[in-house]
């Protein structure tokens, strides 16, 4: 049963809306998924979708922030980088913490991608996430130049731009979806691949 418009305001609504359109955009496609076949999933109308969010694009705007506190956010946590005992530590944070999140997201990053293309306010949602992973990685560069765990000859942008692409998206559905690894098979691999340019350093 549909929800009436009265209750479309109710807060739990909201989250229905963006779990549901999570599950069809990921199934579907931004350009298969539709706001109809959205609101059927969430049991809602679809004029409810719009008492909360203006558009399609402003909805899966509001989606990437909630992936980004349901699946981000935690793996963050579970793999802490910042209090880790060393760099090299750390850096094995970083990988299994980016390995998990690509695990996770990697079905709806490729409707994200899509629309923001056509979108430049997904665009620029998605946009200040990816300058802030990216300057993680520099800091983490840094700290791995500190402790003399970086070659001496390597910048500490070229070190971030190398983890950037080993951890990247991409890199993931590669290896993993298209070629069937296991994600432990690909964290190992970025690990070791890492520390190969690191010439062979050691936790």
């Amino acid at each position: 049963m549909l929800y009436s418009m009265s209750s479309a305001s109710r807060p739990d609504t909201r989250t229905a809306i963006l779990d549901a359109a999570r599950v069809v955009f990921e199934e579907q496609g931004y350009f298969g998924g539709a706001l109809e076949t959205v609101a059927k999933k969430a049991g809602v109308s679809r004029q409810a979708i719009y008492l909360h969010f203006d558009s399609k694009a402003d909805l899966l705007t509001a989606l990437h922030m909630r992936i980004y506190e349901t699946d981000v956010a935690p793996a963050v946590e579970r793999h802490p980088v910042w209090t880790a005992p060393t760099a090299l530590a750390a850096l094995d944070a970083c990988i299994a913490g980016n390995a998990e999140v690509a695990s996770k997201v990697w079905r709806i990053h490729e409707a994200l991608v899509v629309a923001r293309r056509h979108h430049p306010e997904v665009d620029a949602t998605l946009r200040p996430r990816e300058e802030e992973r990216h300057q993680e990685m520099v800091r983490l560069g840094r700290w791995l130049k500190e402790e003399k765990a970086l070659p001496p000859k390597m910048r500490v942008g070229t070190f971030a731009d190398i983890l950037w692409g080993l951890a990247s998206l991409g890199t993931h559905q590669n290896l993993v979806v298209e070629r069937g690894w296991s994600i432990d098979r690909y964290t190992r691999w970025v690990r070791d691949t890492i520390r190969s340019q690191l010439n062979g350093a050691k936790s």
